[in-house]
């Protein structure tokens, strides 16, 4: 056993045991218990030299328990090293086990770091642009297939508001003020924006990511504003010309719009495989319409009066080169590449107001492609057609049918919507090409439709 008073001379000066095997001790002259150890060269270094105390936690007989203190250098030098020395006796004489305090530091330590960590993945998590970025991944675009993007526009309008903040801290008039400051600026974005975060509340108490909802009972940030405009044979009349005048692809696909009541991309997506001549028919695939995604009903069938089945023909018969890698039955009926459906409707939408401005000397009173289908649902009305076949037509839940008709009755009163589109058809041929057999049809639905603005 060696031992030497430990001073930062003779500590800075000891080398190694000569044996390379072995490691070397040095136990302090001064105090008991308290050494030095070195540890033999190697191929990855060595003589390491460590400050040590020594002693038995119960008493003659037991094991010895040895405890590092910390490597000499600028941190613990032979007087400092010592003193922690002395304490640890102190410790030990007191009843405490150094080692197992030592060992419970370090565990409360490590306790409290990964605490730490999971609070801030926690925060990191709930942070609000994160959190309404994880809501839309695994909730909106699920189960909103064709409306999970205004899903995610609407709540990122709020990040200017709440980034940074956590999303499950937010207070009730945090999220009141948004979209106070929200709705000056537009109210629809309001609120739309109310609608998807408190959307995404639900969501997250329905999963228990958390129990914190403040929007519950929240009033919207105001009033959704009833779309009312419905244009009148005129305005049909000059939509049709004009669009005719834009030609194919875009004014021909506007043009089936106004004949069928259709949504923008039920046309505009529409395929030659949807397309049945021997029926006058679109068939279009449950995958493409805006519905519940447990919706369990199948494709839609589209009677096709004969305005829309002549433009659909007279499309068949142009020579539009498609792309030789696509099947017929996938090609887009409206295309500019050949390859796929049109796209860029802003820009045809102001080129077909362009032309309506060009035939009237001044541009339409505000109007929207989705008032092509108002129009017709309207119009249908006075000419007698039924709610629940005009509900059909337009694909929309018939409100009147049962749970149990829900299962029991899939008939899809094809002959009736046959009858409603040519009927809308006759309407339009007397409004758009002043059909004088149908002139009835356009004095009834005029009359209804000026007593409703009076």
């Amino acid at each position: 056993m060696v031992k030497a008073k430990l001073t930062k001379q003779f500590v800075d000066a000891l080398e190694p045991d000569a044996d390379p095997r072995k490691r070397l001790t040095v136990w302090d002259t001064e105090l008991p218990g308290f050494g030095l150890t070195v540890t033999p060269p190697g191929v990855r270094g060595g003589c390491v030299k460590s400050y040590i105390v020594q002693y038995r936690p119960g008493g003659r007989g037991t094991p010895t328990r040895r405890i590092t203190i910390g490597r000499h250098g600028a941190e613990w030098q032979p007087a400092t090293a010592r003193a922690e020395a002395a304490e640890l006796m102190r410790q030990r004489r007191t009843g405490v086990d150094p080692f197992e305090e030592r060992k419970r530091r370090r565990q409360a330590e490590i306790d409290a770091r990964e605490q730490t960590e999971q609070a801030e993945k926690v925060a990191r998590r709930f942070e609000y642009v994160a959190f309404r970025a994880e809501f839309v991944d695994r909730y909106a675009k699920p189960n909103q297939a064709r409306s999970w993007k205004q899903t995610e526009a609407a709540l990122r309008d709020l990040d200017g508001k709440f980034a940074g903040q956590r999303v499950d801290l937010l207070a009730r008039d945090d999220i009141s003020s948004g979209l106070s400051e929200l709705k000056r600026r537009s109210p629809s974005a309001a609120i739309a924006a109310h609608k998807a975060l408190r959307k995404l509340y639900n969501w997250a108490n329905s999963e228990t990511l958390f129990s914190w909802h403040p929007m519950r009972e929240m009033s919207a940030p105001a009033k959704t504003k009833v779309r009312a405009r419905v244009l009148s044979g005129a305005e049909l009349k000059v939509i049709w010309e004009a669009a005719g005048d834009l030609g194919y692809p875009f004014g021909l696909m506007y043009q089936v719009i106004l004949c069928t009541g259709l949504r923008l991309t039920d046309v505009s997506e529409a395929t030659w495989g949807e397309y049945h001549s021997e029926h006058e028919a679109l068939i279009i695939r449950a995958e493409r319409m805006k519905r519940h995604p447990h919706d369990v009903r199948g494709d839609f069938l589209v009677p096709l009066n004969l305005s829309a089945v002549a433009i659909i023909e007279a499309i068949r018969e142009a020579p539009v080169r498609y792309s030789p890698a696509l099947a017929k039955g996938n090609r887009p009926i409206f295309t500019t590449s050949g390859k796929a459906p049109v796209k860029g409707f802003s820009y045809s939408k102001a080129a077909l107001d362009a032309k309506i401005k060009e035939k009237l000397g001044a541009p339409l009173p505000h109007w929207t492609t989705h008032d092509l289908r108002r129009t017709m649902a309207t119009a249908m009305q006075p000419l007698g057609v039924p709610p629940s076949i005009i509900d059909r037509l337009q694909d929309h839940r018939d409100k009147e049918q049962s749970k149990t008709a829900l299962h029991y009755q899939h008939w899809d009163y094809v002959e009736e919507k046959r009858d409603a589109a040519k009927l809308y058809g006759q309407y339009l041929a007397g409004v758009i090409f002043g059909a004088k057999e149908y002139e009835p049809l356009v004095r009834k639905v005029s009359f209804r439709l000026e007593r409703e603005d009076e």
